[in-house]
């Protein structure tokens, strides 16, 4: 069984979570071993977890750790993982996503994605399609169980 990386925006964590939480329960109830590697988002007010990352980085806390955070998801566990799965609920990836599946992409993972557009900016409102990041993607999956028939 491939292990299995998954990159977000910290906006959609709980769905993220909710996500991952139905992966393995699939695969608990296949009795197949799963290896996930997933963001260490830390639980922060709904308001800042919608703001933008210019809007986060005036928070100094969030300045102060979010290089290692990145730094750690991107050699720990893109590096290592054998999938990439980007869960870019209504198409959005931020920047940090963007980077980690581009990482994932030039170590020559095979990268999904939840949605089958790659739409950055500020979200909601004011987004545009990445035409680059698309072409990283093999597959749309929308569902864990999907997810967990390409993984075998």
């Amino acid at each position: 069984m491939k292990s299995v990386v998954f990159c977000s925006s910290q906006r959609f964590r709980k769905d993220l979570m909710a996500f991952i939480t139905r992966l393995k329960a699939e695969a608990k109830k296949q009795k197949l071993h799963l290896v996930v590697f997933q963001p260490e988002f830390e639980e922060r007010s709904h308001e800042f977890e919608n703001a933008s990352e210019k809007e986060r980085l005036k928070d100094p806390h969030y300045t102060a750790t979010v290089a290692g955070k990145i730094y750690d998801h991107l050699f720990r566990k893109v590096k290592v993982a054998d999938v990439c799965y980007v869960f870019n609920k209504d198409g959005y990836l931020g920047a940090n996503t963007t980077g980690e599946l581009f990482a994932a992409a030039i170590t020559g993972k095979i990268c999904y994605s939840h949605h089958p557009q790659m739409l950055m900016g500020t979200y909601p409102y004011d987004l545009y399609e990445e035409p680059a990041a698309q072409h990283l993607i093999h597959e749309v999956i929308r569902t864990p169980a999907e997810l967990l028939k390409r993984l075998l």
